[in-house]
């Protein structure tokens, strides 16, 4: 059976690499055998570069502060990418936001902009920005992550929702631009013990004038496994979905919800 496993000098980069998901990710991929390229918005992203480091001190591990809704700041990161390691070959495309809860017609247009800004755009500034160096180094993969929200609508989220359906239309159109070479994907989680998940359970208590906790007793209630997910576990997803393991596989958006979303 084909390997998780990368071959050495492979290079992985990875966006919201300081949040939940991103951070476990990165250090799946050095655990897999690949150097790592991390990058987030705030400083808590070298932080996590050197936490990795010193676990695989044998992979070459490089953190990078940038703002991936912002092209110059993500070009800017493109070039980081190519001065240190010189190739890619897979992309992690990680990096999120919630929005402020709200119906659409109290729903600011700048928050709005804000939400597709990270969580859509994002995705695409960065894997427009690489795609050059990807090709240049042989191909390999890129893995978005979307939400099971962006399967179903979610009242008072409608920005949250949206950004997140444009994943399956943006990596559907990347597997048939990029194949053979390139294989793209997405994970589509359900609800992930991460800081933002936090801020979301937050914004529902508030919303709802219950407790935190009655929304997340309410919430996780309805995952047949029974408990909110670890984040390793998306990064195991991310991991297969660029490891040979998952060779055939392409354009898919791949559930990873604890059961919380069924689809046929």
């Amino acid at each position: 059976m084909p390997s998780m496993d990368f071959p050495a000098g492979q290079v992985a980069v990875v966006t919201g690499a300081a949040g939940g998901i991103g951070a476990a990710t990165a250090a799946r991929y050095a655990e897999a055998g690949a150097d790592v390229f991390l990058t987030d918005i705030g400083d808590k992203v070298h932080d996590i570069a050197k936490a990795i480091s010193s676990k695989y001190p044998e992979r070459k591990v490089h953190s990078f502060v940038a703002d991936i809704s912002d092209e110059k700041s993500v070009l800017g990161m493109a070039e980081e990418v190519k001065r240190v390691f010189g190739r890619v070959n897979h992309i992690a495309a990680v990096a999120g936001i919630v929005q402020k809860i709200a119906p659409v017609e109290h729903t600011d247009y700048a928050e709005w902009r804000r939400t597709f800004g990270v969580n859509i755009d994002g995705a695409f500034l960065v894997t427009k920005s690489l795609i050059p160096l990807l090709r240049s180094s042989g191909g390999g993969s890129i893995v978005t992550v979307s939400s099971v929200w962006g399967q179903s609508g979610r009242a008072n989220f409608a920005a949250y929702c949206a950004s997140k359906a444009a994943h399956s239309g943006l990596i559907q159109s990347l597997a048939q631009e990029l194949a053979p070479s390139v294989r793209v994907n997405a994970v589509a989680p359900g609800h992930i013990k991460t800081d933002m998940h936090e801020v979301a359970l937050q914004s529902m208590s508030e919303d709802r004038h219950q407790s935190k906790e009655d929304v997340r007793k309410h919430e996780w209630g309805a995952i047949p496994l029974g408990d909110g997910g670890d984040p390793r576990a998306i990064a195991d997803t991310i991991v297969f979905l660029s490891s040979p393991a998952s060779a055939y596989i392409t354009g898919s958006t791949i559930d990873a919800n604890g059961g919380l979303v069924f689809r046929t």
